[in-house]
């Protein structure tokens, strides 16, 4: 009786706060404690070796990462290899062409960056503070550099401290090359400790810059700008039946006009003050004052923006909207032809998404999907294929199932419950000090170091205890009781087992047809279940 009512109580728990981690329907699950569970799915699987490392195969490719985002993590599909590393600041791409050939790109953020490949414009070096040349980086086909001064300032001018203004100042001069020279098709270009010194050229452009006095940047049939001590600006814009102007005496007036008259807007004291009109899109907008109160209407696209900040806010974008009430609520809303979406954050803390599908089953979402998060507590997520997951606690502040959660989740979770479309379920307590996974046909359940039982239909498949120094086994090759871990036989196979491999047997086992209240739960009569009927 006392069982029964400890798992009414730990249910009624779960209704309280539910969640899900459902990628796919598991086949096989096998896990030790918190530190390693291994899953195989109908077209990949799972190994985790917490924290250390984890690696996932799917039919799209490999995922694998090792302490994340401080060691490494690694993408690999058909086409294309690529690794990650400290932060994100080492990186290597590896990729195979469709039209054939391949080109391998390594670079570790600001120091080295190297490439190879069949072409000759897939090849390049470049070394830092010395320089070298980039292809195909930051949209240019080609980038020179030569000479990055500024790391002398840490030399003869070291800062006091590592984390400090000065310090960031010093690493962004330590990036400002010398000497840059950079091309893009028919366009080439040179710098000099860019962008204070620029010049640039191609048929029908041309671009001079030296800051702070002058700069002028043209095109051809597209736009003419000059700018004159950073202070006076100038620019026209050039359209098929129009030319749009604009006079800026930074930061205090500007102006923007068209020759027809369909354009018009004022800025007074940039960016606080402006207001303005395009008839051409069926535009008005007024900043009065910027960010505090933005006020636009647009016919083409079609936008609403009604900002009294920090109060109220209302922006539409199209089928889209965001509304917030104080920077303590915020509602976002997509409508597209699939589906519709809404994003709710109450407090920064409390999370509420949900997705409707509009006549389509989605492999994850199914037709109705819904996620709940109190930060840092617990989350919860289910939809309408039967699929359902709860955490408790939920410690980090952003969802990403597929990497962080699956590496780092269980170290904290106190309670957790999963419940698959297959009818497979599971229960960790305590950071899994007690684990249990059932379905229909099987039962299995784990106490570190003390106890482990598994059942399948109304055979007791395995139970040990004590560091597995004492119990009973009964695979494809026997039956088996261990006596101070020494395996004694005591009998043969069942039949329906005795030809199959040990990696088979768990199918052949959950496929047997058994009554379930049959199966020897922890609890008691299994006739209750977890997270079923409270919603």
């Amino acid at each position: 009786m006392s069982k029964r009512i400890l798992y009414i109580i730990l249910s009624g728990f779960i209704y309280l706060s539910p969640t899900l981690l459902f990628a796919q329907e598991p086949v096989e699950f096998d896990w030790f404690w918190v530190f390693y569970d291994h899953e195989t799915f109908p077209d990949g699987r799972s190994d985790v070796y917490r924290p250390f490392y984890m690696r996932v195969e799917t039919e799209p490719g490999i995922f694998e990462a090792s302490l994340m985002p401080v060691l490494l993590w690694h993408y690999r599909t058909q086409m294309r290899d690529e690794w990650f590393w400290f932060f994100g600041l080492g990186n290597s791409v590896d990729y195979r062409h469709v039209e054939g050939g391949t080109d391998f790109d390594f670079g570790f953020f600001p120091f080295l960056f190297f490439g190879t490949g069949t072409s000759e414009n897939d090849r390049y070096f470049l070394l830092w503070p010395f320089g070298g040349t980039l292809r195909g980086k930051f949209g240019m086909e080609r980038i020179t550099a030569a000479v990055f001064p500024g790391f002398l300032l840490f030399v003869f001018f070291p800062p006091a401290q590592i984390f400090s203004l000065t310090t960031t100042l010093y690493l962004v001069a330590s990036l400002i090359p010398l000497f840059v020279s950079y091309d893009y098709r028919e366009y080439h270009a040179w710098s000099i400790l860019w962008p204070l010194i620029h010049r640039g050229r191609s048929p029908g452009r041309d671009e001079v810059r030296v800051l702070p006095f002058y700069s002028r940047f043209y095109k051809d049939g597209w736009y003419d700008r000059y700018s004159v001590l950073l202070i006076f600006n100038y620019e026209e814009l050039y359209f098929t039946d129009d030319v749009h102007r604009t006079f800026f005496f930074f930061p205090l007036f500007g102006r923007r006009w068209s020759d027809s008259g369909t354009v018009s807007s004022t800025t007074i004291l940039w960016p606080f003050f402006s207001w303005g009109y395009n008839r051409e899109t069926g535009d008005t907008s007024y900043n009065l004052p910027w960010p505090f109160v933005q006020i636009q209407d647009c016919e083409t696209p079609s936008i609403r923006k009604r900002i009294f900040f920090p109060f109220y806010g209302e922006y539409r974008y199209e089928r889209n909207r965001t509304v917030f009430v104080t920077p303590l609520y915020f509602r976002l809303t997509k409508v597209s032809q699939r589906f519709d979406a809404m994003d709710y954050y109450v407090f920064l803390i409390v999370w509420y998404f949900k997705r409707d599908y509009h006549d389509f089953v989605d492999p994850y979402y199914g037709s109705r999907w819904r996620y709940f998060k109190i930060w840092p507590l617990f989350h919860v997520e289910y939809n309408d294929l039967g699929d359902y997951v709860f955490n408790f606690l939920s410690l980090l502040p952003f969802r990403d199932r597929e990497g962080y959660e699956r590496l780092y989740q269980p170290f904290w979770s106190l309670v957790e419950y999963q419940a698959f479309r297959t009818g497979e379920q599971r229960l960790g307590l305590l950071l899994r000090l007690y684990f249990q996974r059932w379905g229909n046909g099987f039962f299995e359940m784990q106490v570190p170091f003390v106890v482990t039982y598994e059942s399948a239909g109304d055979r007791v498949r395995e139970f040990s205890v004590i560091l597995s120094m004492f119990g009973y086994r009964h695979n494809s090759r026997g039956r088996y009781l261990k006596f101070f871990w020494i395996p004694v036989r005591i009998g043969d196979p069942d039949e329906d087992i005795a030809e199959i491999g040990e990696t088979e047997r768990r199918d052949v086992l959950a496929s047997s047809a058994v009554d379930p209240t049959h199966l020897p739960l922890l609890w008691g009569d299994n006739s209750v279940r977890f997270g079923y009927g409270c919603f």
